[in-house]
Protein backbone atom coordinates (compact mmCIF):
# COMPACT_ATOMS: atom_id res chain seq x y z
CA UNK A 1 0.00 0.00 0.00
CA UNK A 2 3.00 2.22 0.30
CA UNK A 3 3.52 2.32 -3.54
CA UNK A 4 -0.49 3.46 -3.92
CA UNK A 5 -0.46 5.85 -0.91
CA UNK A 6 2.40 8.00 -2.77
CA UNK A 7 -0.66 8.26 -6.03
CA UNK A 8 -3.46 8.99 -3.57
CA UNK A 9 -2.43 13.26 -3.39
CA UNK A 10 -2.61 12.95 -7.56
CA UNK A 11 -6.05 11.01 -6.86
CA UNK A 12 -7.95 13.44 -4.37
CA UNK A 13 -9.14 16.03 -6.88
CA UNK A 14 -11.07 13.25 -8.68
CA UNK A 15 -12.66 11.11 -5.57
CA UNK A 16 -16.10 11.75 -6.83
CA UNK A 17 -15.72 10.26 -10.17
CA UNK A 18 -13.40 7.62 -8.65
CA UNK A 19 -16.41 6.98 -6.11
CA UNK A 20 -18.64 7.20 -9.20
CA UNK A 21 -16.74 4.62 -10.82
CA UNK A 22 -16.92 2.36 -8.06
CA UNK A 23 -20.35 2.22 -7.44
CA UNK A 24 -20.94 1.47 -11.04
CA UNK A 25 -18.03 -1.52 -10.46
CA UNK A 26 -19.98 -2.61 -7.12
CA UNK A 27 -23.67 -2.80 -9.52
CA UNK A 28 -21.56 -4.69 -12.03
CA UNK A 29 -20.63 -7.36 -9.21
CA UNK A 30 -24.36 -7.56 -7.82
CA UNK A 31 -25.29 -7.99 -11.68
CA UNK A 32 -22.96 -10.89 -12.24
CA UNK A 33 -24.31 -12.54 -8.53
CA UNK A 34 -27.69 -12.23 -9.71
CA UNK A 35 -27.17 -14.08 -12.87
CA UNK A 36 -25.21 -16.89 -11.23
CA UNK A 37 -28.37 -17.27 -8.96
CA UNK A 38 -30.84 -17.28 -11.85
CA UNK A 39 -29.21 -20.72 -13.21
CA UNK A 40 -31.25 -22.25 -10.27
CA UNK A 41 -34.50 -21.54 -11.56
CA UNK A 42 -33.17 -22.38 -15.29
CA UNK A 43 -32.46 -25.81 -14.25
CA UNK A 44 -35.03 -26.52 -11.77
CA UNK A 45 -37.95 -24.76 -13.13
CA UNK A 46 -37.44 -24.19 -16.90
CA UNK A 47 -34.93 -27.35 -18.08
CA UNK A 48 -36.83 -30.22 -16.03
CA UNK A 49 -40.24 -31.54 -17.05
CA UNK A 50 -42.81 -30.97 -15.16
CA UNK A 51 -41.18 -29.25 -12.71
CA UNK A 52 -43.44 -26.76 -10.43
CA UNK A 53 -42.70 -22.99 -10.60
CA UNK A 54 -42.10 -22.56 -6.96
CA UNK A 55 -38.66 -22.64 -5.31
CA UNK A 56 -38.32 -26.20 -3.74
CA UNK A 57 -36.42 -24.04 -0.87
CA UNK A 58 -38.03 -21.10 0.89
CA UNK A 59 -34.63 -19.36 1.20
CA UNK A 60 -34.79 -18.90 -2.71
CA UNK A 61 -38.31 -16.82 -2.06
CA UNK A 62 -36.56 -13.44 -2.83
CA UNK A 63 -35.19 -14.53 -6.32
CA UNK A 64 -38.82 -15.61 -7.98
CA UNK A 65 -40.76 -12.40 -5.78
CA UNK A 66 -37.67 -10.19 -7.33
CA UNK A 67 -38.41 -11.46 -11.12
CA UNK A 68 -42.08 -12.51 -10.89
CA UNK A 69 -40.43 -16.08 -11.67
CA UNK A 70 -43.95 -17.41 -12.15
CA UNK A 71 -46.77 -18.71 -14.85
CA UNK A 72 -46.25 -21.04 -17.71
CA UNK A 73 -44.34 -18.12 -19.25
CA UNK A 74 -41.10 -18.49 -16.82
CA UNK A 75 -38.83 -19.14 -19.46
CA UNK A 76 -39.74 -15.82 -20.98
CA UNK A 77 -39.37 -13.80 -17.66
CA UNK A 78 -36.22 -15.46 -16.80
CA UNK A 79 -35.06 -14.74 -20.09
CA UNK A 80 -35.91 -11.18 -20.07
CA UNK A 81 -33.86 -10.68 -16.56
CA UNK A 82 -30.73 -12.24 -17.75
CA UNK A 83 -30.92 -9.73 -20.64
CA UNK A 84 -32.02 -6.83 -18.08
CA UNK A 85 -29.23 -7.83 -15.68
CA UNK A 86 -26.42 -8.49 -18.61
CA UNK A 87 -27.67 -4.24 -19.63
CA UNK A 88 -27.31 -3.10 -16.81
CA UNK A 89 -24.18 -4.95 -16.08
CA UNK A 90 -22.69 -3.64 -19.26
CA UNK A 91 -23.29 0.00 -19.40
CA UNK A 92 -22.15 0.56 -15.78
CA UNK A 93 -19.01 -1.37 -16.97
CA UNK A 94 -18.53 1.06 -19.71
CA UNK A 95 -18.91 3.44 -17.97
CA UNK A 96 -16.88 2.64 -14.85
CA UNK A 97 -14.19 1.90 -16.96
CA UNK A 98 -13.99 5.16 -18.55
CA UNK A 99 -14.35 7.22 -15.54
CA UNK A 100 -11.05 5.54 -14.31
CA UNK A 101 -9.63 5.79 -17.83
CA UNK A 102 -10.14 9.35 -17.10
CA UNK A 103 -8.85 9.56 -14.08
CA UNK A 104 -5.96 7.01 -14.66
CA UNK A 105 -4.85 9.42 -17.44
CA UNK A 106 -5.24 12.50 -15.22
CA UNK A 107 -3.06 11.15 -12.63
CA UNK A 108 -0.55 9.75 -15.34
CA UNK A 109 -0.36 13.26 -16.21
CA UNK A 110 -0.15 14.99 -13.52
CA UNK A 111 2.87 12.77 -12.45
CA UNK A 112 4.90 13.11 -15.45
CA UNK A 113 4.69 16.87 -15.58
CA UNK A 114 5.48 17.42 -11.55
CA UNK A 115 8.47 14.97 -12.62
CA UNK A 116 9.75 17.12 -15.10
CA UNK A 117 9.34 20.40 -13.07
CA UNK A 118 11.26 18.47 -10.39
CA UNK A 119 14.10 18.04 -12.46
CA UNK A 120 13.91 21.45 -13.87
CA UNK A 121 14.22 22.97 -10.73
CA UNK A 122 17.38 20.61 -9.36
CA UNK A 123 20.71 22.37 -8.89
CA UNK A 124 23.53 21.94 -11.47
CA UNK A 125 25.43 19.86 -8.60
CA UNK A 126 22.31 17.13 -9.29
CA UNK A 127 22.77 16.90 -12.95
CA UNK A 128 26.09 16.15 -12.34
CA UNK A 129 25.73 13.25 -10.24
CA UNK A 130 22.49 11.73 -12.74
CA UNK A 131 23.32 10.80 -16.24
CA UNK A 132 20.88 12.26 -18.89
CA UNK A 133 19.79 9.13 -20.05
CA UNK A 134 19.11 7.58 -16.87
CA UNK A 135 16.35 10.87 -15.87
CA UNK A 136 15.02 10.51 -19.31
CA UNK A 137 14.23 6.71 -18.57
CA UNK A 138 12.47 7.70 -15.46
CA UNK A 139 10.24 10.65 -17.16
CA UNK A 140 9.65 8.17 -19.94
CA UNK A 141 9.81 4.52 -18.98
CA UNK A 142 8.75 4.62 -15.45
CA UNK A 143 5.81 6.08 -16.30
CA UNK A 144 4.64 4.40 -18.99
CA UNK A 145 5.36 1.58 -16.48
CA UNK A 146 2.68 2.59 -14.35
CA UNK A 147 0.21 4.30 -17.40
CA UNK A 148 -1.71 1.20 -18.56
CA UNK A 149 -1.48 -0.08 -14.39
CA UNK A 150 -3.82 3.21 -13.53
CA UNK A 151 -5.41 4.11 -16.27
CA UNK A 152 -6.78 0.88 -17.23
CA UNK A 153 -5.76 -2.30 -14.91
CA UNK A 154 -6.88 -0.26 -11.94
CA UNK A 155 -10.82 -0.39 -12.90
CA UNK A 156 -10.40 -4.27 -14.35
CA UNK A 157 -8.99 -4.74 -10.90
CA UNK A 158 -11.41 -3.34 -8.53
CA UNK A 159 -14.11 -4.63 -10.91
CA UNK A 160 -12.81 -8.45 -10.41
CA UNK A 161 -12.39 -7.79 -6.43
CA UNK A 162 -15.48 -6.75 -6.29
CA UNK A 163 -17.31 -9.13 -8.80
CA UNK A 164 -15.41 -11.76 -6.83
CA UNK A 165 -17.23 -10.55 -3.82
CA UNK A 166 -20.41 -11.03 -5.29
CA UNK A 167 -19.83 -14.76 -6.58
CA UNK A 168 -18.12 -15.56 -2.85
CA UNK A 169 -21.49 -14.03 -1.11
CA UNK A 170 -23.87 -16.54 -4.13
CA UNK A 171 -21.75 -19.54 -3.10
CA UNK A 172 -22.01 -19.21 0.61
CA UNK A 173 -25.69 -18.41 0.29
CA UNK A 174 -26.21 -21.31 -1.52
CA UNK A 175 -24.31 -23.94 0.37
CA UNK A 176 -21.72 -22.24 3.62
CA UNK A 177 -20.06 -26.13 4.49
CA UNK A 178 -19.76 -26.57 0.53
CA UNK A 179 -17.78 -22.73 1.02
CA UNK A 180 -15.84 -23.65 3.56
CA UNK A 181 -14.88 -26.74 2.30
CA UNK A 182 -13.61 -24.84 -1.26
CA UNK A 183 -11.94 -22.34 0.47
CA UNK A 184 -9.48 -24.19 2.36
CA UNK A 185 -6.63 -24.20 -0.21
CA UNK A 186 -7.50 -20.29 -0.15
CA UNK A 187 -4.39 -19.68 1.90
CA UNK A 188 -2.08 -20.79 0.44
CA UNK A 189 -3.11 -19.40 -2.93
CA UNK A 190 -2.35 -16.06 -0.95
CA UNK A 191 0.87 -17.47 -0.45
CA UNK A 192 1.85 -18.58 -3.41
CA UNK A 193 0.76 -15.18 -4.81
CA UNK A 194 2.28 -12.62 -2.37
CA UNK A 195 5.89 -14.87 -2.56
CA UNK A 196 5.58 -14.72 -6.58
CA UNK A 197 4.66 -10.99 -6.16
CA UNK A 198 7.40 -10.11 -4.22
CA UNK A 199 9.97 -11.66 -6.67
CA UNK A 200 8.57 -10.35 -10.09
CA UNK A 201 8.97 -6.88 -8.49
CA UNK A 202 12.51 -7.07 -7.15
CA UNK A 203 13.35 -8.32 -11.07
CA UNK A 204 10.91 -5.36 -12.37
CA UNK A 205 13.04 -3.01 -10.37
CA UNK A 206 16.58 -4.46 -11.87
CA UNK A 207 14.38 -4.50 -15.24
CA UNK A 208 14.13 -0.63 -15.12
CA UNK A 209 17.37 -0.12 -13.91
CA UNK A 210 18.95 -1.71 -16.65
CA UNK A 211 16.49 0.03 -19.21
CA UNK A 212 17.94 3.32 -17.80
CA UNK A 213 21.42 1.89 -18.65
CA UNK A 214 19.80 1.22 -22.21
CA UNK A 215 18.56 4.80 -22.27
CA UNK A 216 22.10 6.20 -21.05
CA UNK A 217 23.82 4.83 -23.80
CA UNK A 218 21.83 5.55 -26.50
CA UNK A 219 21.67 8.90 -25.75
CA UNK A 220 25.36 9.54 -25.69
CA UNK A 221 26.31 6.93 -28.66
CA UNK A 222 23.57 8.94 -30.71
CA UNK A 223 24.70 12.71 -29.39
CA UNK A 224 28.84 11.82 -30.15
CA UNK A 225 27.83 9.64 -33.09
CA UNK A 226 30.91 11.97 -34.72
CA UNK A 227 33.10 11.36 -31.99
CA UNK A 228 32.27 7.32 -31.54
CA UNK A 229 32.83 7.52 -35.37
CA UNK A 230 36.02 9.38 -35.53
CA UNK A 231 37.76 6.71 -33.05
CA UNK A 232 36.11 3.89 -34.42
CA UNK A 233 34.32 2.95 -31.48
CA UNK A 234 31.32 1.49 -33.20
CA UNK A 235 32.05 -2.00 -32.53
CA UNK A 236 33.17 -1.26 -28.56
CA UNK A 237 29.50 0.94 -28.37
CA UNK A 238 27.46 -1.94 -30.03
CA UNK A 239 28.88 -4.39 -27.23
CA UNK A 240 28.36 -2.08 -24.97
CA UNK A 241 24.91 -2.49 -25.61
CA UNK A 242 24.13 -5.54 -26.15
CA UNK A 243 25.90 -6.43 -22.68
CA UNK A 244 23.17 -4.23 -21.30
CA UNK A 245 20.12 -5.19 -23.33
CA UNK A 246 21.78 -8.85 -22.24
CA UNK A 247 21.22 -8.01 -18.73
CA UNK A 248 17.59 -6.98 -19.84
CA UNK A 249 16.87 -9.77 -21.17
CA UNK A 250 17.65 -12.15 -18.39
CA UNK A 251 15.86 -9.94 -15.97
CA UNK A 252 12.63 -9.66 -17.73
CA UNK A 253 13.33 -14.02 -18.84
CA UNK A 254 13.09 -14.68 -15.07
CA UNK A 255 10.11 -12.18 -14.69
CA UNK A 256 8.26 -13.82 -17.50
CA UNK A 257 9.13 -17.18 -15.98
CA UNK A 258 7.12 -16.30 -12.78
CA UNK A 259 3.88 -15.02 -14.72
CA UNK A 260 4.28 -17.66 -16.86
CA UNK A 261 4.15 -20.34 -13.70
CA UNK A 262 1.04 -18.64 -12.26
CA UNK A 263 -1.72 -19.48 -14.58
CA UNK A 264 -1.30 -23.16 -14.88
CA UNK A 265 -0.68 -23.20 -11.02
CA UNK A 266 -4.16 -21.69 -10.18
CA UNK A 267 -5.00 -24.54 -13.01
CA UNK A 268 -3.80 -26.68 -10.57
CA UNK A 269 -5.42 -25.15 -7.46
CA UNK A 270 -9.04 -25.02 -9.73
CA UNK A 271 -8.90 -28.91 -10.19
CA UNK A 272 -7.56 -29.75 -6.87
CA UNK A 273 -10.36 -28.04 -4.74
CA UNK A 274 -13.10 -29.43 -8.12
CA UNK A 275 -12.77 -33.30 -7.34
CA UNK A 276 -13.54 -33.34 -3.82
CA UNK A 277 -16.31 -30.63 -4.25
CA UNK A 278 -17.98 -33.30 -6.64
CA UNK A 279 -18.12 -36.08 -4.04
CA UNK A 280 -19.68 -34.32 -1.90
CA UNK A 281 -21.95 -32.95 -4.20
CA UNK A 282 -22.80 -36.16 -5.26
CA UNK A 283 -24.12 -37.55 -1.65
CA UNK A 284 -25.89 -34.04 -1.02
CA UNK A 285 -28.02 -34.46 -4.49
CA UNK A 286 -28.73 -37.87 -3.65
CA UNK A 287 -29.84 -37.53 0.19
CA UNK A 288 -31.89 -34.79 -1.68
CA UNK A 289 -30.15 -31.92 0.85
CA UNK A 290 -29.45 -29.96 -2.54
CA UNK A 291 -31.45 -29.43 -5.82
CA UNK A 292 -29.66 -30.34 -8.81
CA UNK A 293 -30.39 -26.18 -9.78
CA UNK A 294 -28.40 -25.12 -7.09
CA UNK A 295 -25.36 -27.13 -7.73
CA UNK A 296 -25.64 -25.83 -10.96
CA UNK A 297 -26.02 -22.18 -9.88
CA UNK A 298 -22.60 -23.35 -7.00
CA UNK A 299 -20.78 -24.76 -10.21
CA UNK A 300 -21.33 -21.91 -12.20
CA UNK A 301 -20.75 -19.66 -9.58
CA UNK A 302 -17.01 -21.45 -8.98
CA UNK A 303 -16.29 -21.85 -12.33
CA UNK A 304 -17.02 -17.79 -12.94
CA UNK A 305 -15.27 -17.23 -9.42
CA UNK A 306 -11.97 -19.13 -10.85
CA UNK A 307 -11.57 -16.38 -13.72
CA UNK A 308 -11.14 -12.98 -11.22
CA UNK A 309 -9.30 -15.21 -8.77
CA UNK A 310 -6.69 -16.03 -11.83
CA UNK A 311 -7.21 -12.18 -13.39
CA UNK A 312 -6.38 -11.05 -9.87
CA UNK A 313 -3.20 -13.40 -9.04
CA UNK A 314 -1.93 -11.98 -12.63
CA UNK A 315 -2.63 -8.91 -11.96
CA UNK A 316 -1.07 -8.87 -9.04
CA UNK A 317 1.98 -9.57 -10.50
CA UNK A 318 1.38 -6.69 -13.06
CA UNK A 319 1.14 -4.41 -10.05
CA UNK A 320 4.60 -5.80 -8.53
CA UNK A 321 6.04 -4.03 -11.70
CA UNK A 322 4.29 -1.22 -11.69
CA UNK A 323 4.95 -0.83 -8.15
CA UNK A 324 8.77 -0.99 -8.57
CA UNK A 325 8.37 1.77 -11.06
CA UNK A 326 6.81 4.16 -8.82
CA UNK A 327 9.49 3.41 -6.34
CA UNK A 328 12.02 4.72 -9.05
CA UNK A 329 9.83 8.22 -9.84
CA UNK A 330 9.37 9.03 -6.29
CA UNK A 331 12.63 8.14 -5.32
CA UNK A 332 13.81 11.07 -7.67
CA UNK A 333 10.68 12.95 -6.39
CA UNK A 334 11.70 13.14 -3.17
CA UNK A 335 15.34 13.30 -3.66
CA UNK A 336 15.89 17.49 -3.29
CA UNK A 337 18.90 19.46 -4.54
CA UNK A 338 17.05 22.01 -5.61
CA UNK A 339 18.46 25.53 -4.88
CA UNK A 340 16.27 26.72 -2.75
CA UNK A 341 14.16 30.14 -2.38
CA UNK A 342 13.71 31.86 0.43
CA UNK A 343 9.91 32.30 1.56
CA UNK A 344 10.80 35.72 2.30
CA UNK A 345 12.72 36.31 -0.91
CA UNK A 346 12.22 39.73 -2.42
CA UNK A 347 12.22 41.18 -6.28
CA UNK A 348 15.78 42.30 -7.20
CA UNK A 349 15.90 46.01 -8.65
CA UNK A 350 17.98 46.47 -11.60
CA UNK A 351 21.85 46.69 -10.49
CA UNK A 352 23.01 50.19 -9.25
CA UNK A 353 26.52 49.71 -7.81
CA UNK A 354 28.55 46.85 -7.63
CA UNK A 355 28.32 42.88 -6.95
CA UNK A 356 30.57 41.69 -4.30
CA UNK A 357 31.83 38.49 -3.30
CA UNK A 358 32.61 38.34 0.24
CA UNK A 359 34.34 35.67 1.76
CA UNK A 360 32.71 33.31 -0.47
CA UNK A 361 34.10 29.22 -0.77
CA UNK A 362 32.63 26.44 -2.42
CA UNK A 363 33.40 22.37 -1.74
CA UNK A 364 31.89 20.29 -4.70
CA UNK A 365 30.50 17.17 -3.72
CA UNK A 366 30.47 15.04 -6.39
CA UNK A 367 29.70 11.60 -5.15
CA UNK A 368 27.77 12.72 -2.31
CA UNK A 369 30.21 11.56 0.27
CA UNK A 370 34.23 13.37 -0.78
CA UNK A 371 33.77 17.04 -0.56
CA UNK A 372 36.50 18.93 -2.78
CA UNK A 373 37.52 22.17 -2.04
CA UNK A 374 37.19 24.31 -5.41
CA UNK A 375 37.09 27.76 -4.03
CA UNK A 376 38.26 29.30 -0.99
CA UNK A 377 37.81 32.62 0.64
CA UNK A 378 36.91 35.20 -2.61
CA UNK A 379 36.83 38.55 -1.77
CA UNK A 380 35.93 40.52 -4.50
CA UNK A 381 33.73 43.46 -5.42
CA UNK A 382 32.86 44.25 -9.34
CA UNK A 383 31.54 47.56 -9.79
CA UNK A 384 28.85 48.10 -12.39
CA UNK A 385 30.08 48.81 -15.90
CA UNK A 386 33.34 47.23 -15.18
CA UNK A 387 34.46 44.01 -17.56
CA UNK A 388 36.58 41.80 -15.36
CA UNK A 389 38.29 38.98 -16.20
CA UNK A 390 39.49 35.83 -14.84
CA UNK A 391 42.05 33.29 -15.99
CA UNK A 392 43.63 30.93 -14.59
CA UNK A 393 45.05 27.34 -15.42
CA UNK A 394 42.49 24.26 -16.05
CA UNK A 395 40.50 23.12 -12.95
CA UNK A 396 41.19 26.26 -11.04
CA UNK A 397 37.34 27.14 -10.76
CA UNK A 398 36.92 29.98 -12.99
CA UNK A 399 33.04 28.47 -13.89
CA UNK A 400 32.50 27.44 -10.89
CA UNK A 401 32.93 31.52 -9.53
CA UNK A 402 30.60 32.64 -12.41
CA UNK A 403 28.36 29.54 -11.54
CA UNK A 404 27.63 31.27 -7.88
CA UNK A 405 26.78 34.15 -9.39
CA UNK A 406 23.03 32.70 -10.72
CA UNK A 407 22.87 30.26 -7.82
CA UNK A 408 23.37 27.60 -10.15
CA UNK A 409 24.86 26.04 -6.84
CA UNK A 410 24.94 27.98 -3.46
CA UNK A 411 28.43 28.82 -1.70
CA UNK A 412 29.44 26.53 1.10
CA UNK A 413 30.81 29.40 3.02
CA UNK A 414 30.41 33.30 2.21
CA UNK A 415 27.81 35.47 0.49
CA UNK A 416 27.09 37.11 -2.81
CA UNK A 417 25.61 40.43 -2.45
CA UNK A 418 24.48 42.77 -5.45
CA UNK A 419 23.58 46.11 -4.19
CA UNK A 420 22.46 45.67 -0.66
CA UNK A 421 20.74 42.45 -1.62
CA UNK A 422 22.28 38.81 -0.71
CA UNK A 423 21.61 36.95 -3.25
CA UNK A 424 19.86 34.40 -1.17
CA UNK A 425 17.09 36.68 -0.12
CA UNK A 426 15.82 37.40 -3.48
CA UNK A 427 13.71 35.41 -6.16
CA UNK A 428 15.51 33.31 -8.42
CA UNK A 429 13.38 34.34 -11.13
CA UNK A 430 14.34 38.24 -10.71
CA UNK A 431 17.96 37.45 -9.89
CA UNK A 432 18.23 35.15 -13.22
CA UNK A 433 16.06 37.89 -15.24
CA UNK A 434 19.25 40.53 -14.79
CA UNK A 435 21.90 37.68 -15.91
CA UNK A 436 22.62 36.82 -19.18
CA UNK A 437 25.29 34.02 -20.06
CA UNK A 438 27.40 33.12 -23.52
CA UNK A 439 29.25 29.95 -23.24
CA UNK A 440 31.29 27.82 -25.31
CA UNK A 441 29.04 24.92 -25.20
CA UNK A 442 26.30 26.80 -26.82
CA UNK A 443 22.98 25.41 -26.73
CA UNK A 444 20.12 26.14 -29.32
CA UNK A 445 17.08 24.21 -29.62
CA UNK A 446 15.81 22.73 -32.37
CA UNK A 447 13.51 25.17 -32.84
CA UNK A 448 13.40 28.08 -35.73
CA UNK A 449 16.37 30.77 -35.42
CA UNK A 450 13.72 33.38 -34.22
CA UNK A 451 12.49 31.36 -31.61
CA UNK A 452 15.58 30.19 -30.37
CA UNK A 453 16.80 34.22 -30.06
CA UNK A 454 13.86 34.60 -28.23
CA UNK A 455 14.19 32.25 -25.68
CA UNK A 456 13.73 33.86 -22.57
CA UNK A 457 12.43 37.34 -23.39
CA UNK A 458 8.57 37.23 -23.70
CA UNK A 459 6.73 39.71 -25.83
CA UNK A 460 9.04 40.70 -28.60
CA UNK A 461 8.50 42.00 -31.83
CA UNK A 462 10.12 41.05 -35.48
CA UNK A 463 11.58 44.25 -34.93
CA UNK A 464 13.50 43.40 -31.82
CA UNK A 465 14.70 40.21 -32.83
CA UNK A 466 16.24 41.34 -36.03
CA UNK A 467 18.23 44.10 -34.54
CA UNK A 468 19.57 42.04 -31.61
CA UNK A 469 20.50 39.72 -34.77
CA UNK A 470 21.93 42.90 -36.45
CA UNK A 471 23.98 43.73 -32.93
CA UNK A 472 25.46 40.43 -32.59
CA UNK A 473 25.84 40.03 -36.75
CA UNK A 474 23.77 37.70 -37.58
CA UNK A 475 21.36 39.54 -39.52
CA UNK A 476 23.47 38.44 -43.09
CA UNK A 477 23.98 34.54 -42.38
CA UNK A 478 20.63 34.36 -41.13
CA UNK A 479 18.75 36.52 -43.91
CA UNK A 480 20.46 33.86 -46.48
CA UNK A 481 19.11 30.38 -45.15
CA UNK A 482 16.22 28.67 -46.88
CA UNK A 483 13.42 30.64 -44.49
CA UNK A 484 15.05 33.12 -42.78
CA UNK A 485 14.28 34.09 -39.54
CA UNK A 486 12.12 30.90 -39.66
CA UNK A 487 14.32 28.27 -40.31
CA UNK A 488 14.53 25.01 -38.44
CA UNK A 489 18.49 25.07 -37.42
CA UNK A 490 18.49 21.37 -35.82
CA UNK A 491 19.57 20.16 -32.49
CA UNK A 492 22.21 21.70 -30.61
CA UNK A 493 22.27 23.79 -33.94
CA UNK A 494 23.91 21.31 -35.91
CA UNK A 495 23.00 22.32 -39.30
CA UNK A 496 24.95 25.73 -39.13
CA UNK A 497 28.66 26.84 -38.21
CA UNK A 498 30.28 26.97 -34.62
CA UNK A 499 30.51 30.83 -35.54
CA UNK A 500 26.88 30.91 -36.54
CA UNK A 501 25.51 29.37 -33.31
CA UNK A 502 27.69 31.77 -31.01
CA UNK A 503 26.56 34.81 -32.73
CA UNK A 504 22.98 33.35 -32.06
CA UNK A 505 23.43 32.64 -28.64
CA UNK A 506 24.82 36.01 -28.64
CA UNK A 507 21.52 37.95 -30.42
CA UNK A 508 19.97 35.99 -27.67
CA UNK A 509 21.65 37.72 -24.85
CA UNK A 510 21.15 40.97 -26.46
CA UNK A 511 17.60 40.63 -26.67
CA UNK A 512 17.14 39.38 -23.20
CA UNK A 513 19.16 43.16 -22.10
CA UNK A 514 20.43 41.71 -19.03
CA UNK A 515 22.68 44.68 -16.74
CA UNK A 516 25.01 41.41 -15.20
CA UNK A 517 26.63 39.65 -18.38
CA UNK A 518 28.89 36.14 -18.23
CA UNK A 519 31.00 35.20 -21.29
CA UNK A 520 32.45 31.66 -20.49
CA UNK A 521 34.81 31.02 -23.35
CA UNK A 522 32.77 32.19 -25.66
CA UNK A 523 35.55 32.54 -28.55
CA UNK A 524 38.15 29.40 -27.68
CA UNK A 525 36.62 26.76 -29.83
CA UNK A 526 35.99 29.31 -33.00
CA UNK A 527 38.61 29.70 -36.17
CA UNK A 528 40.00 33.34 -36.23
CA UNK A 529 37.58 34.73 -38.75
CA UNK A 530 34.20 33.53 -36.85
CA UNK A 531 36.44 34.42 -33.73
CA UNK A 532 37.20 38.20 -34.71
CA UNK A 533 33.04 38.15 -35.98
CA UNK A 534 32.02 36.83 -32.48
CA UNK A 535 34.28 39.65 -30.54
CA UNK A 536 32.60 42.72 -32.33
CA UNK A 537 29.60 41.10 -31.57
CA UNK A 538 30.62 40.83 -28.08
CA UNK A 539 31.77 44.00 -27.93
CA UNK A 540 28.35 44.91 -28.90
CA UNK A 541 27.24 43.09 -26.08
CA UNK A 542 29.16 44.23 -23.74
CA UNK A 543 28.39 47.99 -23.41
CA UNK A 544 26.67 49.62 -20.73
CA UNK A 545 27.00 45.82 -18.82
CA UNK A 546 28.82 44.62 -15.51
CA UNK A 547 30.46 41.59 -17.69
CA UNK A 548 32.57 38.48 -16.14
CA UNK A 549 35.00 37.23 -18.81
CA UNK A 550 36.37 34.42 -18.37
CA UNK A 551 39.01 33.19 -21.17
CA UNK A 552 42.04 30.43 -21.50
CA UNK A 553 43.43 33.33 -24.65
CA UNK A 554 45.19 35.89 -22.68
CA UNK A 555 44.56 37.66 -26.19
CA UNK A 556 40.83 38.40 -25.80
CA UNK A 557 41.03 39.78 -22.34
CA UNK A 558 43.89 42.59 -22.62
CA UNK A 559 41.19 45.26 -22.72
CA UNK A 560 39.49 44.26 -19.80
CA UNK A 561 39.27 46.93 -16.59
CA UNK A 562 40.47 44.58 -14.47
CA UNK A 563 41.98 40.67 -14.50
CA UNK A 564 41.54 38.44 -11.59
CA UNK A 565 43.60 35.08 -11.35
CA UNK A 566 42.50 32.11 -9.98
CA UNK A 567 44.99 29.24 -8.82
CA UNK A 568 43.56 26.43 -6.49
CA UNK A 569 40.63 28.52 -6.05
CA UNK A 570 42.00 31.57 -4.73
CA UNK A 571 42.59 34.86 -5.77
CA UNK A 572 46.59 35.09 -6.44
CA UNK A 573 46.96 38.18 -8.62
CA UNK A 574 44.88 41.56 -9.52
CA UNK A 575 45.73 43.65 -11.97
CA UNK A 576 45.44 45.22 -15.90
CA UNK A 577 46.98 43.25 -18.49
CA UNK A 578 49.92 45.55 -18.14
CA UNK A 579 50.16 45.83 -14.73
CA UNK A 580 50.12 41.57 -14.31
CA UNK A 581 52.62 41.44 -17.04
CA UNK A 582 55.04 43.61 -15.07
CA UNK A 583 54.35 42.73 -11.28
CA UNK A 584 52.39 39.40 -11.86
CA UNK A 585 54.21 35.93 -11.79
CA UNK A 586 51.45 33.65 -12.53
CA UNK A 587 49.51 35.61 -15.21
CA UNK A 588 52.83 36.54 -16.68
CA UNK A 589 54.16 32.94 -17.00
CA UNK A 590 50.73 32.09 -18.14
CA UNK A 591 50.78 34.72 -20.92
CA UNK A 592 54.84 33.44 -21.79
CA UNK A 593 53.51 30.11 -22.42
CA UNK A 594 50.56 31.15 -25.10
CA UNK A 595 52.89 33.02 -26.93
CA UNK A 596 56.49 30.79 -26.36
CA UNK A 597 58.14 34.05 -25.00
Amino acid sequence: MKELRKLFPYLRPYVAVMATSMVLLAIVGVAEGLIMLLIKPIFDNVLVPGATDAPADSKYDFLYQLFHLEGPDLYLRIALALFILTVIKCFSLYFANYGTIYVGQKIIRRVRDDLFSHLLRQSTLFFSRNSTGKLMSRVINDVDRIQETVSRNLADYVRQLLTLLALVAVIFYIDFWLSIFSFLILPLVVWLTGHLGRKIKRYSWHSQENLSDISNILQEAISGQRVVQAFSMEEFEAQRFQESTRRLWRFNLKAGRISAFNPPLMEMVGIMVFIPLLVYAHFHIRDGAMTMGAFGAFMASMIRLYDPVRRLSRMHLTFQQTFASVDRIFDLMEHHEEVEESPAAVVLPPIRYAVEFRNVSFHFDADGETPLPVLQEIHLRVPRGEILAIVGSSGAGKTTLVNLLPRFYDPTAGSIHIDDHTIRDVTLASLRQQIAIVTQDTFLFNDTVRNNICYGSADVSPADVEAAARAALAHDFIRQMPAGYDTIIGERGVRISGGERQRLAIARAILKDAPLLILDEATSALDSESELLVQQALANLMQNRTTFVIAHRLSTVRNAHRIIVLEKGRVVETGTHEELLRFGQVYKKLHDLQFQI
